[in-house]
């Protein structure tokens, strides 16, 4: 009543066209008449054809975990659970508690499922996502659906009533969406004129103008307020004009005037049900409530039963009476309801709520279901417990209150909250003793440290803390291995690892001893010593005898590695192809790793378009989770550039160097993709500029592993282009050198390909034919097909020198075929020119069968779906051909292409 504006601006919202998500936001002070609006709302979006998912928490269901999720999706999972993949369906059924049901949930998977969730409904029909005092979601639920509106690009609409009193900020769901998209109305006063019809209508009486205006006055326009007072006459519609309105003083004075009339039993009843939120009938009887001690409180309209749950007509009327209840009361009837709710978490939380003093038994019960409520996925719910426990814990029992300062110190850095994270992490070691206890918590304030030099010096501090001979400074050490690479080098790094390594050994843990072995054998890698391959296959069999899934997945993946840069792909693929398939089912983030790593593969094989398809699955996982990778980045560049996409390989680059913080170890990988890039452009000058400076970053980390610098064969290149025939040299001498040295056969054919191209340069021509044969061979052996045919182009190129045209034709076309096998444009159209210096040859032999077949209907007059119905082409396959062959043979049009064509062919 009295809404026309606002019910206007509703209709509008719902049958607006837009593109991504868009929010309505429904704001005012208590009782202004937000709910009554925003059921309005959903009542004309269901009316358009809508599909409304709706959600209304009350405040005590904020500190439950998924409450809202379980609400918003509850008659929408047959539609979307079986349309999800694995990782996200089994973090959605975890999170609602379905059936069988694993009980970890990782909140990133989570995030994506409920993301991909909205999209599989919108792209049914539209949605509206209806949150009614969104103030009260349950954070956990508010995580899962900020990190999916963050994410959405479908037209979803998020209908949302919020309370707005002094201090209030905007939800998180309304800082998610994109700017521009939120928009607020404000929800006013009513004029008197509505607030009579409200009286009216809710009264079946009408009150006298003076009285009238003096409620409004009083109520100030707030329906529910106005309500109360007129509720409080007491059936007088004209009362003494001399004497004051019946106005409680404050709040929650006027909801106790409202709940004052019920009988006792009424108002014991209604306060078990402000605790526990909106409850079922059965949760109510079996907290010994009788339906008939509601009947009062339904009469008199606090309450209505909704789809099976109590619930108060008016949120204000819940949080009053529950706030009102004295303290003890309230642990009383937490106490009672403890006994009676079945979810352990909501359990576990009122049974905290009941409780005063330190308990050591109910503390003990509270830590467990702290860390049970980290494994769901609800880290605040966590943090709720966790300081519960803490605050429940004897002082006189150090050691748990230690324990419990480090896992509430670890929830509080979940969930985002720095400050308190780090100040408990201060006072565990503060309060630590020597030995473990402070070694331990010096971890936790190192992984909640502000920078990574302040990382590595705490974790330092723990490992000299930690005993000489245990498992915990075999994990420290490998800790420090790992981060300290990015500090101080490999060279530091490896004293690390091969510290832990000899403890792992004493103290017989294989899983321990895996580990260390991993870190130990990287950084020889990386550092160039021999026995690097053969430390990582001793990793790698140490760790299949383990147990935990998660360790061997990480162990392989770092062995995988360091398989994939020694030039042995085969082992690398065979580690890697079982273990993404086990993994796309179980964890998307570490399948992405898996993905980058397939890609690099298939790079070193000169697999083009299989390392673009396994890039883009990368990719999308990073963009799903919100992550952004270096290498994953990196890989994504390369692999641009070799297919002929240089501006997006150089996009790539710099948008990463950008939006995000480079660490030095990547720095080299990203400078050389640039330097491919000017290469392929034509720009030497520039290419050897971005070549020498990963140059001198690849020397500044301590790198020597020579596959880990296979840019130098462009940097060669580059070079002799230059006329730098001394500065290629001292590029590739002692980077050959380390080749042998090592044994990788990848880098000893990408050498001999440049030795071949130095001897072109100084115009040795038979020796340069010589090596680049040789080159080529070696290449193959090795699976590198890319290089091959780069090594048969330089031939063709050095025989076309010598006047060996027939020679250099059937190089420079070997290198064609390989290029095009490959997927690489750039090298093709490259090959081409070359070919065409060669002079003497029709111009249609340049093309390829199919291109020749399609060339030669187009010459004789066939329209595009004519000669795709006459070779069973699609019409843009036909397209496509057409395209390569205007380029190849120097025509722009079917005209030209009909006068230079040989119809022979």
């Amino acid at each position: 009543m009295g809404r026309e504006t606002e019910l206007a601006a509703l209709r509008d919202f719902v049958e607006r066209d837009v593109e991504g998500p868009h929010a309505l936001v429904l704001e005012g002070e208590p009782g202004i008449g937000k709910s009554t609006l925003w059921l309005a709302g959903v009542a004309l979006a269901r009316a358009r054809g809508y599909r409304v998912l709706v959600s209304r928490p009350a405040e005590a269901e904020a500190g439950l975990a998924f409450a809202g999720l379980g609400d918003l999706f509850e008659h929408a999972l047959g539609d979307v659970v079986p349309m999800l993949s694995a990782p996200r369906r089994k973090a959605l059924e975890a999170a609602l508690l379905l059936d069988d049901a694993e009980p970890h949930v990782d909140p990133r998977a989570l995030g994506v499922a409920v993301r991909n969730g909205l999209e599989i409904l919108a792209g049914q029909t539209p949605v509206l996502v209806a949150i009614d005092d969104v103030q009260w979601l349950d954070r956990s639920s508010g995580s899962a659906l900020t990190f999916a509106s963050r994410r959405l690009r479908d037209p979803v609409l998020f209908l949302l009533a919020r309370r707005r009193v002094e201090g209030s900020e905007p939800s998180y769901l309304e800082q998610a969406l994109p700017p521009g998209s939120v928009m607020q109305l404000p929800v006013g006063p009513l004029s008197v004129g509505a607030v009579q019809l409200v009286l009216r209508e809710r009264f079946e009486r009408v009150f006298s103008r003076p009285t009238l205006l003096r409620l409004h006055e009083a109520s100030g326009g707030n329906p529910f307020y106005a309500l109360e007072l007129a509720r409080a006459l007491d059936g007088d519609v004209d009362p003494d004009p001399t004497q004051p309105l019946p106005v409680p003083g404050t709040l929650e004075g006027l909801v106790e005037a409202r709940l004052a009339g019920l009988p006792r039993a009424t108002r014991e009843a209604l306060s078990l049900a402000a605790a526990l939120g909106a409850p079922p009938a059965e949760l109510l009887r079996a907290a010994g409530v009788e339906e008939a001690s509601l009947a009062p409180a339904i009469g008199a309209g606090v309450v209505e039963w909704t789809a099976g749950s109590l619930r108060f007509t008016h949120p204000l009327l819940s949080s009053g009476l529950y706030q009102g209840v004295g303290a003890g009361e309230r642990r009383r009837i937490h106490g009672r309801l403890a006994e009676v709710v079945e979810e352990p978490l909501a359990r576990a939380r009122h049974r905290a709520l009941a409780t005063e003093r330190p308990n050591a038994d109910v503390a003990t019960v509270l830590e467990g279901e702290a860390a049970a409520a980290a494994v769901r996925g609800a880290p605040l719910v966590a943090v709720e417990l966790g300081e519960h426990a803490l605050r429940l814990t004897p002082p006189e029992a150090k050691t748990d209150l230690q324990r419990r300062t480090i896992a509430l110190a670890r929830a509080h850095w979940a969930t985002a909250s720095v400050d308190r994270a780090r100040a408990l992490a201060a006072r565990a070691v503060d309060r630590a003793p020597a030995g473990p206890s402070r070694a331990e918590a010096l971890v936790l304030a190192s992984e909640v440290a502000p920078d990574l030099r302040e990382h590595t010096r705490l974790l330092r501090e723990a490992a000299d803390a930690a005993p000489d001979r245990s498992a915990l400074r075999v994990a420290i050490l490998e800790r420090l291995g790992w981060d300290i690479r990015f500090t101080e080098g490999m060279a530091s790094a490896e004293e690390y690892a091969r510290e832990g390594l000899a403890i792992s050994e004493e103290l017989g843990d294989e899983a321990v001893r895996a580990g260390a072995l991993a870190l130990y054998s990287t950084t020889r890698f990386h550092l160039g010593e021999p026995d690097a391959v053969l430390l990582a296959e001793r990793a790698y069999e140490l760790a299949r005898a383990t147990t935990d899934p998660e360790r061997l997945a990480d162990i392989t993946l770092t062995v995988s590695s360091t398989f994939i840069w020694a030039g042995h792909y085969e082992r690398a693929r065979n580690l890697l192809v079982p273990l993404y398939h086990d993994w796309s089912e179980r964890d998307e983030a570490i399948a992405g790793q898996i993905a980058w790593r397939l890609a690099c593969v298939a790079l070193a094989e000169g697999r083009l378009p299989d390392a673009e398809e396994r890039v883009r699955q990368a990719l999308a996982v990073n963009e799903e989770y919100g992550g952004h990778d270096p290498a994953t980045t990196w890989a994504a560049a390369q692999v641009a550039a070799l297919r002929g996409e240089l501006d997006r390989a150089e996009e790539l680059v710099v948008w990463y160097r950008q939006a995000h913080e480079l660490r030095p170890w990547f720095v080299p990988h990203h400078e050389t993709v640039l330097g491919v890039v000017a290469a392929l452009r034509g720009d030497p000058r520039l290419a050897a500029d971005h070549f020498a400076a990963a140059e001198r970053a690849r020397r500044a980390i301590g790198s020597s592993e020579p596959n880990l610098a296979r840019w130098r064969a462009d940097y060669v290149e580059v070079l002799l282009e230059l006329g730098r025939i001394d500065d290629a040299l001292a590029v590739l001498d002692p980077w050959e050198a380390d080749a042998v040295r090592l044994g990788r056969e990848p880098v000893l054919a990408q050498a001999l390909r440049c030795r071949g191209l130095v001897a072109a340069a100084r115009g040795d021509v038979a020796l340069a034919g010589a090596l680049l044969e040789k080159a080529a061979e070696r290449h193959a052996a090795v699976g590198d097909r890319l290089g091959a045919a780069r090594a048969r182009l330089a031939l063709g190129a050095v025989l076309r020198r010598s006047r060996q045209k027939r020679a250099a034709r059937e190089a420079i076309e070997e290198a064609i075929r390989g290029f095009e096998e490959c997927g690489a444009p750039p090298f093709v159209d490259k090959a081409r020119a070359e070919l065409g210096r060669l002079g003497g040859r029709r111009r249609e032999e340049g093309l390829t069968s199919a291109e020749k077949r399609v060339a030669a209907l187009v010459a004789r007059g066939r329209t595009n779906s004519e000669v795709a119905a006459e070779l069973f082409l699609g019409v843009r396959t036909v397209e496509t051909h057409l395209s390569h062959i205007y380029v190849k043979l120097g025509v722009r049009s079917r005209t030209e292409l009909s006068r230079v064509y040989d119809r022979h062919v």
